[in-house]
């Protein structure tokens, strides 16, 4: 096939005659600025799907050829790009391959850059590192079918703003999510029949009722949406900053709630227009319930008069008219049309009196649907006047779907919101992953411990249940070969064997859980940090070299779509231009490439549009050729990376066998050395990724361990040399210090962790100890301020009492006595002198002290008024006017 040719938005085509996507005319044409028209011929009714932007067409030698390219910016750095396919004869190949290759050789160059390299060099990235199948599951947390299809293919923005808001929206999701405390529902949205219906009013076309349900649905879903994110925002005050986002999104929605009303008044749940929706319409349906009970009278009197065998109770429909199904052995006795026959056995019988009544009926239902059409004519134009705001709450609320699934898919995930770092700062960390796991491979693993642990419920069922007839319909679908004798599963051996075949198959499944269990996706750490601009990873074969250089590339092409990277806090990611990746072998037979070859094409692609701002991954560099050429060859090609501007990168990880890469770590300080680890004990690689250690030979301890001979080995020592020996001693020993260090640092994290804990638990409790001292306070308070009214109403009646009566003894309350001790102690105490009265003609000055028998205690003289013999005292904040002759003075004398 030869090369695409990428036709910009001034080249797109223009389709004539065409209705959802279906061509119908043989000869489609778009015409270049150059004034040139290129015909593209497609047979009839080939789907086709255009963007108004960019198309990108192919030759081959079965014709023309729309290829399916990437909607994402970032994949080919031009903007939409359209979907598409379309073929024709091969009778066209030849007139039109000289003018399309001279147009494809004009638009070949952009920026001194071949478009379609730089096609080949970002999309083949997301190729390898499987990005369509992380969208994919994305979009499986989508829940409308637009959303769905928006998800196959994320959003890459091209800034870090703009990626930086994505992440904003996802945590808002995820913070929704949490705050609700269950699922997160849209209900039953028909998004893609919402926007057919906006393009037909839009092409004058009348609406049907399904469409106008959707319609009703949709204002109902995203007023119910907007109102239960408010209300959670309220709820939680102190969230609201991070639901910001999303709360603003929603806040311009137009609902219309007077416009969905009259949607529901008009049509019923399952999409059919209500009797009650014009008088007309329910005339219209009255004749045609009547004609069809006359019709169905008529064949009830046809069948007990004439003795048909009918074959069935129900009336058969025909093109429209109701007839009778009449074995063709009795068709004689029921005079009438032949509609159709059966095959043979029945005949589809009009009998001659409902001939009359079937063309009522079809006069009626054309009246019924001229009806039904001239309400949903009327409520087109009801809608047409909210076209733009129902547009608006279709792609918000599509916009709400995606975000959530994005959220969703982070949450399922596990994962952590990533901070970005300039790519142009000094900072200190570079790049930081801890615990990182590639996305794809804890999805299988969980995929597939779901199916097993389904597998084992199952099967541990079987053995629980009693039931003899359930066991053997289980066990057909356990053990099918064991089940195709039942003859001796009705023996009571037969019974036993199956019953230890059963527990066989449980065992297996319980053996299978365990095993997925233990054998989880191993995390790995990634820091880089200083100068560090290069890191060659060394190793064995199969030991997760090439998984981790995916799993960075992945978190990075996930941070900038917005998703959340699997990992613990902090990730710190910088925002790259652009993920460059050549991994995996490109031997093409029908180019004559080589593997070596192709990593070279390859590698040159990447080398075009790399910047200073780029992640480039590259693995097995140097491989398929001769080792001391190929190292050189590698050597060269990292160093060359590590250059900053165009053709270098930001940071570049490639995984190599060759040994001369890890010296470069010794003389330029740009790099960096990593390695996975390989147990000897059990002949296997951990997937353990040790920072800072180059990998070593395991091949002559791994022979030694597999009892190879001894003599063997030894030659092998010799030859290998005893300074390499050393060195991968020493390689050895680093490993097992990088390893106790490790270990160190776990167990650093962990008493860091459980302090953490210990911490939030110690705030809780003080928090809520403060929380129980406040109450405490209230209820004393409360307390003190109900004891001091109580006494504050007791000492006004006794003040009343003092102003109502000078004669009669003044009775204190018992509750008054058992809280008022000292007047208890004063009267215990204290003795009046009997010529305490005062002298005749005496008075006390302002300011003496007084004794008041009535009030049982001591007070000060505040007011003489001498005219009236009387005085007035105060004791504490009471006032009490008495008489001269009702106090004692000049004071009290001691007992």
């Amino acid at each position: 096939m030869a090369k695409p040719l990428l036709l910009p938005a001034t080249t797109a085509p223009v389709l004539k005659n065409h209705k959802k996507g279906l061509v119908n005319e043989t000869s489609l044409s778009c015409s270049y600025p150059t004034g040139s028209n290129y015909h593209f011929r497609s047979s009839p009714h080939q789907k086709l799907a255009w963007d108004q932007r960019v198309v990108v067409v192919a030759v081959s030698r079965r014709g023309w050829k729309l290829l399916k390219a990437a909607q994402s910016q970032e994949r080919l750095g031009l903007g939409n790009v359209a979907f598409g396919r379309a073929t024709n004869s091969p009778s066209c190949f030849g007139c039109h391959d000289q003018r399309v290759r001279s147009v494809q050789a004009t638009l070949q160059e952009k920026d001194g850059v071949a478009l379609d390299e730089e096609k080949s060099a970002a999309m083949e990235t997301l190729e390898l590192l499987e990005w369509p199948r992380v969208c994919r599951a994305v979009a499986s947390f989508a829940a409308t079918t637009l959303a769905k299809e928006q998800l196959q293919v994320l959003e890459i923005p091209a800034t870090r703003e703009a990626s930086e808001a994505l992440l904003e929206l996802t945590s808002a999701g995820v913070e929704f999510i949490s705050l609700l405390g269950g699922p997160f529902e849209l209900g039953v949205l028909r998004t893609q029949v919402v926007k057919d219906c906006i393009l037909r009013i839009r092409k004058g076309m009348v609406v049907s009722g399904v469409e106008a349900l959707a319609v009703a649905m949709l204002l109902q879903t995203s007023g119910n949406v907007r109102r239960q994110v408010s209300n959670t925002a309220q709820e939680f005050q102190d969230r609201q900053s991070v639901l910001e986002p999303i709360v603003d999104m929603l806040g311009p929605m137009a609902t219309h709630p007077e416009l969905e009303k009259g949607i529901w008044r008009i049509i019923d749940e399952d999409g059919t227009v209500k009797d009650s929706a014009s008088p007309e319409l329910r005339k219209a349906r009255i004749q045609e319930r009547s004609v069809e009970q006359r019709l169905r009278e008529l064949f009830n009197k046809i069948s007990r008069d004439k003795g048909a065998n009918i074959q069935s109770e129900e009336v058969v429909l025909v093109d429209g008219r109701m007839c009778l199904v009449v074995a063709s052995d009795n068709r004689s006795n029921v005079p009438g049309l032949l509609l159709r026959s059966g095959s043979g056995a029945t005949s589809y019988i009009e009998p001659a009196g409902a001939v009359p009544l079937n063309n009522k009926l079809s006069e009626a239902r054309a009246e019924v649907a001229k009806a039904e059409y001239n309400v949903l004519s009327r409520l087109t134009d009801q809608l047409r006047p909210y076209l733009d705001d129902i547009q608006f709450c279709l792609n918000i609320i599509v916009r709400l779907d995606v975000i959530m699934a994005r959220a969703r898919y982070s949450t399922w995930l596990g994962a952590t919101k990533p901070t970005f770092i300039d790519t142009e700062s000094q900072s200190l960390v570079r790049l930081q992953l801890r615990r990182a796991r590639h996305p794809l491979l804890v999805q299988r693993h969980r995929e597939a411990l779901r199916d097993a642990k389904a597998a084992l419920k199952s099967k541990s069922k079987l053995i629980c249940s009693n039931n003899p007839i359930l066991f053997i319909r289980h066990l057909r679908i356990l053990r099918p070969s064991f089940t195709q004798n039942l003859g001796r599963l009705k023996s009571r051996a037969g019974t036993m064997m199956a019953l230890q075949e059963t527990k066989a198959a449980v065992a297996e499944a319980e053996a299978e859980v365990a095993e997925l269990e233990e054998n989880a996706p191993v995390p790995i750490d990634v820091r880089v940090v200083g100068e560090t601009k290069v890191v060659a990873i060394t190793g064995p074969n199969t030991g997760g070299k090439t998984a981790t250089i995916k799993t960075v590339g992945l978190a990075a092409l996930m941070a900038k779509s917005g998703l959340f990277v699997l990992g613990i806090e902090p990730v710190v990611l910088p925002w790259f231009d652009a993920v460059l990746a050549d991994i995996g072998d490109e031997q093409s037979l029908s180019q004559s490439l080589s593997t070596f070859s192709g990593h070279l094409r390859r590698i040159k692609r990447i080398k075009e549009v790399s910047t200073g701002s780029s992640l480039v991954l590259l693995d097995e560099v140097g491989a398929g050729t001769d080792p001391t050429e190929g190292a050189a060859l590698g050597m060269a090609l990292l160093e060359s990376f590590a250059q900053s501007g165009k053709g270098g990168s930001y940071l570049t990880m490639a995984t190599t066998h060759h040994g001369e890469l890890k010296t470069l770590k010794y003389s330029d300080s740009r790099f960096e050395n990593a390695s996975v680890e390989f147990s000897e004990e059990k002949l296997r690689p951990t997937y353990k990724l040790l920072w800072g250690i180059p990998g070593r030979s395991n091949a002559i301890n791994i022979a030694e361990r597999l009892g190879v001979p001894k003599d063997i080995l030894d030659e092998a020592r010799t030859l290998y040399g005893v300074v390499s020996a050393q060195l991968s001693e020493v390689i050895m020993e680093l490993e097992l210090a990088k390893r106790d260090f490790d270990q160190d640092i776990a167990t650093a994290d962990s008493q860091i962790t459980d302090s953490k804990m210990l911490l939030q638990q110690l705030v809780a409790v003080s928090k809520k100890l403060q929380e129980n001292q406040h109450m405490l306070d209230v209820q004393r308070a409360d307390r003190v301020a109900a004891a001091a009214g109580a006494a504050r109403s007791q000492l006004h009646a006794i003040a009343r009492d003092v102003k109502s009566s000078t004669k009669v003894p003044l009775k204190v309350p018992p509750s008054f006595q058992n809280t008022n001790t000292e007047v208890t102690q004063v009267k215990q105490n204290m003795k009046v002198a009997t010529n305490s009265q005062a002298p005749k003609g005496a008075v006390p000055s302002v300011g003496d002290m007084v004794y008041v028998p009535k009030l049982g205690r001591n007070a000060k003289v505040v007011e003489v008024k001498t005219s009236k013999k009387e005085v007035t005292v105060q004791s504490g904040a009471m006032q009490v006017k008495v008489k001269l002759k009702e106090i004692q003075w000049p004071g009290l004398v001691q007992a």
